[in-house]
């Protein structure tokens, strides 16, 4: 191994979300930082894709108002907006014509809780179970680890689990609620819902994600000194006490220190030849996967929903968003169907058969579709989450499936990037 200089060098794998915040963090406090990633497009499994000659999104995403660390470097990227990419909403859940509802701007969780009470679609014995429960699960100490969300839902209504509850796990975890961890589901209930008010607020992207967050880091990080290697794959680490040599296919370098920030199925291919990182391989080796399907239909740009977004019930689509109202582009609509194994080929006809039991969009212009297999590992009861530490003190782990009380979302993996350079920082 070539000697490494006494001056920190940090190279940081994998160009997503976990990756740039990482590398951004510590570009910010001065070290020189080298950004690799293998693709040609920044955001991971949350980037931008061009379709039918536009801007879109290889899925769909809504962030939480309780998703403050990705919120903070959002905003200090985009100063001068006043929306800084993101369109801010009460939460609002609409599956017309069963069931709304709508969370006043009351203290939290009374807003919750009135929300509850005021929801159409629902008995007052539904209303009263609902509010009982949410109630009880933002109160109690702690939810057992062994539980999955179907089991703590058990003796509610079965119109409140396929209405809310067991949407909400879906929508939150990417995990369907007969094998999903209840104790995640439960942070993810009490960060919204338990804190402030506006934590519970929708925020919907009004940029692709690349540019919401990756390449506006991208561009301050090369500001700051640093470099972005795209398209470039680390094809193999080798680590001593001194330093590590990173090899892409056409060089190799050394490093002070290295951020490993990719998926966690991508991990073992990398450390392979480092024996300190065998226990997070180890923790990472039985995990299981869930996909999410979006499907991007064109109707006529005349048309829109009555909302920002709305429910699907009874079919392969959860969701289902208006493009023009938030990105501007006019009657596009994203269909998105979560954690659904074996997806038929005509998923996407389907989605557009439950929208057509709420409203008629007319033809449609043109139909693609984008399924990533692998979007999410499966949230499930008892999964070992490695530290962002690792045995050896110059390799570092980043991602959303790192420690941490939130599942595979933007807000995780943003955490880990950060959790991951101040540890890294902690030693220099």
């Amino acid at each position: 191994m070539k000697a490494v200089s006494s001056k920190p060098r940090v190279a940081v794998v994998g160009g997503g979300w976990a990756g740039c915040a990482a590398a951004l963090t510590l570009a910010e406090a001065g070290v020189a930082v080298t950004l690799y990633e293998a693709s040609r497009t920044l955001g991971g499994r949350a980037r931008a894709v061009e379709l039918e000659g536009r801007a879109l999104d290889n899925g769909q995403h809504i962030l939480l108002g309780a998703y403050e660390q990705t919120l903070q470097l959002i905003d200090r990227l985009h100063p001068a907006t006043a929306q800084n990419g993101l369109w801010r909403l009460p939460l609002t859940l609409e599956q017309p014509p069963e069931f709304s509802l709508r969370c006043p701007r009351l203290p939290a969780p009374l807003h919750l809780l009135a929300g509850l009470l005021g929801a159409r679609g629902l008995s007052w014995g539904e209303k009263l179970a609902a509010t009982r429960w949410a109630h009880a699960l933002l109160s109690s100490a702690a939810t057992a680890d062994h539980l999955s969300v179907s089991q703590i839902t058990r003796n509610q209504p079965e119109k409140l689990n396929r209405l809310l509850w067991h949407p909400l796990c879906v929508s939150a975890l990417n995990t369907p609620p007969e094998i999903a961890s209840a104790r995640v589901f439960r942070d993810v209930i009490r960060a919204a819902f338990g804190g402030c008010t506006h934590h519970s607020d929708l925020l919907l992207p009004c940029r692709d994600l690349t540019a919401l967050f990756p390449a506006p880091a991208a561009t301050r990080l090369v500001e700051l000194g640093g470099k972005v290697c795209l398209p470039c794959r680390v094809t193999s680490l080798d680590a001593s006490a001194e330093g590590v040599t990173l090899a892409t296919r056409d060089e190799s370098a050394v490093y002070s220190h290295v951020i490993l920030a990719v998926a966690p199925q991508h991990l073992a291919g990398l450390a392979a030849a480092i024996p300190e990182l065998e226990s997070a391989v180890h923790d990472v080796a039985g995990y299981h996967y869930q996909p999410i399907a979006t499907g991007y239909v064109q109707y006529d740009p005349g048309f829109r929903l009555a909302s920002p977004l709305f429910a699907l019930a009874d079919g392969t689509a959860q969701f289902v968003f208006d493009r023009g109202q938030s990105h501007g582009q006019a009657g596009l609509l994203a269909f998105v169907s979560s954690a659904t194994a074996n997806l038929s080929a005509d998923w996407l006809a389907q989605a557009e058969a439950q929208l057509r039991r709420i409203t008629r969009p007319g033809p449609a212009r043109w139909r693609k579709r984008i399924i990533e297999k692998q979007a999410t590992y499966a949230c499930v009861p008892g999964m070992p989450r490695p530290s962002v530490r690792t045995a050896h003190p110059r390799i570092f782990l980043a991602g959303d499936y790192t420690e941490g009380p939130y599942p595979a979302t933007l807000e995780s993996a943003t955490r880990s990037g950060v959790q991951s350079a101040g540890a890294l920082l902690e030693q220099l």
